[in-house]
């Protein structure tokens, strides 16, 4: 192979590289979910929770006091495992490995896990929860 050839080879290589790394920056955006809550709802009552899908992937949303919501991933930060929640500790507990988490502010409790859940804005009333997903 040539200089020339090596060169315009090179140019091509590094203009893809270039285009596809530059691809990896594009912002993803998420929807925002609202949970209705109907009278049988697990979130009726302070101390339920209940589990959403939403574009952000699983979401735990968890009643704490009457007017007072909370979310946060549903995902253990240490495999992934889906998370359950705890109201007599609350605590969020994942079945796979045993972490647990702080269901106040989504701090690591118990390893393993080492990281602190993703946390979403959930504002309620008695009919719904709408939660920010950025």
């Amino acid at each position: 192979m040539g200089r020339r050839e090596f060169l315009v080879k090179a140019g091509i290589v590094a203009g893809g590289t270039v285009l596809t790394v530059s691809s990896l920056h594009a912002a993803v955006t998420f929807e925002d979910v609202t949970v209705q809550i109907a009278a049988d709802s697990p979130l009726a009552k302070v101390g339920g929770s209940q589990i959403i899908d939403s574009t952000a992937g699983k979401l735990i949303v968890i009643r704490t006091e009457d007017a007072k919501f909370v979310a946060y991933s549903a995902r253990c930060t240490h495999k992934r495992g889906v998370l359950g929640y705890d109201h007599a500790t609350k605590q969020l507990a994942c079945p796979s490995h045993g972490s647990k988490f702080a269901a106040a502010d989504g701090s690591v409790a118990k390893g393993p896990a080492e990281t602190a859940l993703p946390s979403y804005v959930a504002k309620g009333g008695t009919t719904s929860v709408p939660v920010v997903v950025p």
